[in-house]
C-alpha cells in the first residue's frame, strides 16, 4: 500500500484558496466582515492576486507529471 502523500494538485489547490481561509479565520476569531480591510481580515484577500497564479501552476505541473507517470509505466 502506497503512504498518503501531498501531491502537487493538492499542494496548488490549499495555495491557490489559503487567503480565503486566512480572511474567513482572522474575521471569526476577530470579528467584523472578512471583506473588510479596516478591521476584518480583508487584506487577505489581496494576496490571491499571487496565490491563485502559483496554485494554478502547480496544479498543471502535477497533471503533467502524473500523466508522464501513468504512460510511463
Amino acid at each position: 500500500m502506497r503512504p498518503k502523500t501531498i501531491t502537487l494538485v493538492r499542494a496548488g489547490l490549499l495555495i491557490a484558496v489559503f487567503p480565503i481561509i486566512c480572511a474567513f479565520l482572522f474575521s471569526l476569531f476577530n470579528g467584523g466582515s472578512m471583506f473588510d480591510e479596516g478591521s476584518g481580515g480583508g487584506g487577505y484577500l489581496w494576496l490571491l492576486m499571487i496565490s491563485v497564479p502559483i496554485g494554478l501552476l502547480l496544479i498543471v505541473i502535477g497533471l503533467v507529471v502524473s500523466l508522464f507517470k501513468r504512460f510511463k509505466s
